[in-house]
């Protein structure tokens, strides 16, 4: 009983001491290329967004039909590193 009392706090000293993963992040600057009308859940339509960075790497969002977005509207995203 002690042995497993004692490995359970150690255990838990254990993972008190661990550090949190870190992840790195940047921002950039994306401009809206494309708006599709795509049927999501059999009942919701939403639009579906796609961005564009200056490194031509496409993101897609999805955005309820009330969103009004122009095409050409810029916004930045958070992306890894």
């Amino acid at each position: 009983m002690k042995t497993a009392l004692l490995l359970i706090i150690v255990s838990g000293f254990i993972s008190a001491c661990q550090e949190g993963k870190e992840i790195q992040m940047s921002f950039m600057d994306v401009q809206l290329v494309k708006i599709d009308t795509v049927q999501r859940y059999q009942s919701i339509t939403q639009q579906l967004l796609t961005w564009r960075s200056d490194d031509r790497v496409d993101y897609v969002t999805y955005e309820p039909m009330s969103a009004n977005y122009p095409i050409g509207a810029k916004m930045k995203v958070m992306v890894r590193r």
